[in-house]
């Protein structure tokens, strides 16, 4: 006998027990999956008997809604027609001259008054509503008929968390100012400095770097003679030096606290490391540069001395050879508020994607071409507020999206707008003499 109790016996009893096990073991087996199928059946019977029995429900509700409303119809036609006779009676009455007979018919005409505005009261304060629980429909009387006018429906609006998914369904942009100087030329990007709060402004067109103080005041603009196609910046707080990214050179130059390039990061070319026509750049939260790399379909990460460290948007093929791509011609990128995720506005495939900002993988893919509100059209910016939504600027409109992909907004603005960066409420459009500085409001 073994220590678990079963007996054990010579060599041969043991096969023979584990052979009768095994038999044991196949007609269990067969048992569990006809039971597991008996119950899948049962699964599938009840489902549908449950659908069909809300089907007829659905039917059922959709007729009894029809009915309510047509008997609501006809009681306000009701009123109406009573109404129009109660007119012409009180026209007629006011021809007559005074008696006591007039002053009773006058009586019975201020009654039957009394009577049909009380009527009409009751009609507006009645209310149907459904319970989702029993699905069933009630007809109600309303607390306050005129609870919802426009006045109320505003106070209430207003309440609305700020950039909240109910407040952007309300809510439309509206131009605060323009934020400009005199040599203002095809401004691109624009980014608050962590340790002065002022933005920056990367003005492609006229090779120059802006400044503008908290208050949209221009403070001072600044250049060098490697600026080619300024486009995008990033900051490094604990070294107080600022990235700007430069289309044509494709490289990075690195800009001190006293404006001056004191070094450049990458150069032209396909290899890792090597930028072609880059639009964009953001340092992630382990102080890496990330970098939109338009023209070689990609997203480099690399430290702040240039040494490369991963792609985003490319796969190895299996066998080694070569990459599979998912991006095409990207565009603007963007940095979750948590730093996980990076959000890129894949251009050339009218998509947004959304990658781990630690791992590169793929987190959320979506967009398709066209006009229609949730389609996509040339994406090329895109920004996250601090509720989580991604903001995208496409052809001619500001769209608005959760995390998940759903369509929340769309708002139209200037067409062939550069660029658009999100601070708080505010949304700043680049456009070609100017950028304008727009808020979230509810009217």
């Amino acid at each position: 006998i073994s220590e678990s109790g079963l007996n054990i016996g010579d060599p041969l009893s043991m096969k023979r027990q584990l052979q009768i096990s095994f038999s044991n073991l196949e007609e269990f087996e067969t048992t569990f999956q006809a039971d597991i199928q008996e119950l899948s059946q049962n699964i599938n019977n009840t489902i549908e008997r449950k659908m069909e029995e809300l089907a007829e429900k659905k039917d059922a509700l959709g007729k009894q809604l029809k009915k309510i409303l047509k008997d609501k119809l006809e009681l306000h036609e009701n009123w109406r027609s009573q109404s129009e006779d109660l007119i012409e009676r009180i026209d007629d009455e006011k021809l007559k001259e005074s008696s006591a007979q007039h002053i009773m018919e006058m009586n019975t005409l201020g009654n039957s008054f009394g009577s049909l505005i009380s009527k009409m009261d009751r009609m507006c304060a009645e209310k149907v509503s459904f319970d989702p629980n029993s699905l069933s429909l009630n007809l109600c009387k309303q607390s306050n008929p005129m609870e919802e006018t426009k006045v109320a429906r505003k106070a209430s609006q207003n309440k609305l968390p700020a950039l909240s998914t109910d407040f952007y369904k309300v809510a439309t942009l509206e131009e605060v100012r323009k934020m400009k100087w005199q040599n203002c030329l095809q401004p691109r990007c624009a980014a608050i400095c962590p340790w002065t709060g002022q933005i920056w402004v990367c003005s492609s067109g006229s090779r120059e770097i802006a400044i503008f103080d908290s208050d949209d005041t221009f403070v001072h603009s600044f250049t060098n003679s490697a600026f080619l196609f300024p486009c995008s910046i990033a900051f490094k707080i604990e070294t107080k030096e600022a990235f700007v990214l430069d289309k044509r050179q494709s490289s990075i130059f690195v800009i001190s606290p006293s404006y001056q390039v004191t070094r450049s990061i990458g150069k032209g070319g396909k290899k890792s490391g090597c930028l072609n026509s880059p639009a964009a750049i953001l340092l992630d939260n382990k102080g890496r540069l990330v970098v939109s790399d338009h023209g070689n379909d990609r997203i480099q990460v690399l430290e702040t001395d240039g040494t490369f460290v991963a792609y985003i948007g490319l796969h190895h093929q299996e066998g080694g050879k070569g990459y599979l791509q998912d991006l095409s011609s990207p565009g603007g990128i963007a940095l979750s508020v948590d730093g996980r995720a990076v959000a890129v506005a894949d251009t050339g495939n009218n998509r947004i994607r959304i990658y781990s900002a630690n791992s590169g993988r793929s987190l959320q893919c979506f967009g398709m071409r066209g006009r229609a509100n949730g389609q996509l059209e040339k994406p090329i910016d895109l920004s996250w507020d601090t509720q989580g939504h991604l903001l995208v600027l496409d052809e001619g409109r500001v769209q608005v999206f959760t995390e998940k992909g759903d369509f929340l907004r769309a708002q139209k603005v200037t067409e062939h707008l550069n660029g658009m960066s999100a601070i708080g409420q505010c949304v700043l459009l680049s456009d070609t003499y100017s950028v304008n500085k727009m808020i979230w409001k509810i009217k």
